[in-house]
């Protein structure tokens, strides 16, 4: 569970119904694609990378972080 629906769900009594997170596995490369996470910029939900409206707070300010 990502730290962000453990916060949600602590603020609004029920975890938030969200997909999980993108992410890129390889195994047995040297170098792999970095994870790549869509998260609402105003209450943190973590979403997937098609959403356009976070499901928790109704905003359109989804943002794409990219880890290495």
């Amino acid at each position: 569970m990502s730290l962000s629906r453990l916060l949600s769900g602590l603020f609004t009594g029920s975890e938030p119904n969200t997909e999980s997170p993108a992410t890129t596995q390889h195994s047995g490369e040297s170098d792999p694609s970095p994870t790549v996470i869509y998260e609402c910029r105003t209450c943190g939900t973590t979403v997937s990378a098609d959403t356009a409206c976070c499901p928790a707070c109704d905003d359109d300010d989804i943002v794409r972080y990219s880890i290495d």
